[in-house]
Formats: structure tokens, C-alpha cells, sequence
């Protein structure tokens, strides 16, 4: 009884989390106009108060990471108001921080549940993701047409383990978040984030993405070769004898 007591506790957290994210009016702050009207009083917050506007920035993007499909325009805001490296480690860190708190809330509130409930079911699929889920991961976070917190949530519904999904979480979206950062800190202002998103640079991504699995697939290919040897290798043996 106490587990389901604090499974509703944990999901009434997150549906008020996304329930004042979301009508707070956040998302709608989160755009390039707003970022062009507002960058001088935000530059001018960050040189009087930088530790403060740090914090509040990495707390922004976790806000985000939980609720809002915001991620990119908060990347180049990182860009534009720290500059390149700096940008990138704070992006990094509240993405992350944000992507665990999700990865969790979904654990705890059905993932657990459901992996207890169905474990015969999630057998194949947890020894898989055991030995592959970080590749996985990473090409998800590397694509940035994958909503992040989307992943984060669903990751949180698997056998994959919280260290694994932490450090491949890191690793798949800091490409992203220098490519993000560094724009931000080149431009003078931004029209549209979609202008940031080209075909050559989300075709990069996914090149990255599938490098990222290169190594799984070979693995798998040469699994699958050495089975149908050693079938046709039977098959030879049986029609000989």
C-alpha cells in the first residue's frame, strides 16, 4: 500500500510540475523574438549577477528537460549569454539533471511496475539493452528530431540502468550542445531557431548517430553470419549422412 501511496504521490508531482510549467506561460518566453527583445537586459543580468543567472539558467533547463520541447532554443540562449564553453557545460549539466529527474519519475511512478509485472516479456529486450542500451541511447540524443524529455520518460519504462542512461545522456546531446552554443555566441540575433536546424547539420547528426551504432550492428551482422554457417554447416552434415 505504501508503494502505490508514493507512485501517486510522485505522479500528482509530476503532473503539477508539467501542469505550472505549462501555465506558467514558459514556452512562450522560450522563443527567438523573445530571446532578440530581451537580450540586453538578460546580458546585463548575467554581468551583475553570473552565479545567480548560471543557476537560474541550469534550473530553466530542467525545467525543460521535464515539460517543455524547448531544448534547442535553450541551448543557443546558453550560447549567447555564456559563450561557447561555458554555455556548453551548463547546457550540459541542466539537460542531464533534467533528463535523470524524468528518467526516475517515470521509474518509480510505472517502469518498476511494469518491469515486475512483465519481466518474462522484458527478458530479451533488458539483456539487449544491457549490452547495447548506451549505443541506443546515444543516437537518440544525437538526433535531435527525438523529443528529449519524450526519451527520458520512456527510458525510465525499461530495464536500462540510471548509471548507463546518465553518462550516455551526456555523451549522446553534448555534440548538440556545442554545435547550439557556439551558434548563439556567433549571432547577432536569431530570426528563428529553424534556421539553425539545416538539412546538412541534421544530416550530420544522424551520421553521428549512426556511427554511434556502428559497432552493435557489426556485432550483430557478423552473430547472424556465423549462425547461418553453422546452420547450412548442420543442414551439410545431415544431407551427407
Amino acid at each position: 500500500m505504501r508503494t502505490y501511496a508514493k507512485q501517486l504521490l510522485l505522479l500528482l508531482l509530476l503532473i503539477g510540475i508539467v501542469a505550472t510549467v505549462r501555465l506558467s506561460g514558459l514556452s512562450g518566453y522560450l522563443t527567438s523574438a523573445s530571446l532578440t527583445e530581451h537580450r540586453s537586459l538578460l546580458e546585463q543580468a548575467v554581468t551583475g549577477h553570473y552565479v545567480l543567472s548560471v543557476l537560474l539558467y541550469i534550473l530553466l533547463y530542467i525545467l525543460t528537460a521535464l515539460a517543455v520541447p524547448a531544448a534547442l532554443i535553450i541551448t543557443v540562449v546558453g550560447g549567447v549569454l555564456f559563450h561557447t564553453f561555458p554555455g556548453v557545460m551548463y547546457a550540459t549539466i541542466g539537460a542531464t539533471t533534467g533528463g535523470v529527474l524524468a528518467f526516475l519519475l517515470s521509474r518509480y511512478i510505472l517502469g518498476n511496475w511494469l518491469q515486475a509485472r512483465y519481466d518474462a516479456q522484458f527478458s530479451r529486450f533488458n539483456r539487449e539493452l544491457k549490452q547495447y542500451g548506451h549505443l541506443y541511447l546515444m543516437a537518440a540524443r544525437l538526433i535531435p528530431v527525438f523529443p528529449f524529455f519524450l526519451v527520458s520518460y520512456l527510458c525510465g519504462l525499461t530495464g536500462l540502468s540510471l548509471r548507463t542512461f546518465t553518462w550516455a545522456t551526456a555523451a549522446g546531446i553534448f555534440p548538440a550542445c556545442l554545435v547550439y552554443t557556439f551558434a548563439g555566441s556567433q549571432v547577432g540575433s536569431i530570426s528563428s531557431p529553424n534556421d539553425l536546424v539545416s538539412p546538412r547539420l541534421l544530416l550530420s547528426f544522424i551520421l553521428l548517430a549512426f556511427l554511434a551504432l556502428l559497432p552493435m550492428m557489426s556485432k550483430k551482422l557478423r552473430g547472424w553470419r556465423k549462425a547461418i554457417t553453422t546452420t547450412n554447416a548442420d543442414k551439410n552434415k545431415r544431407g551427407g549422412s
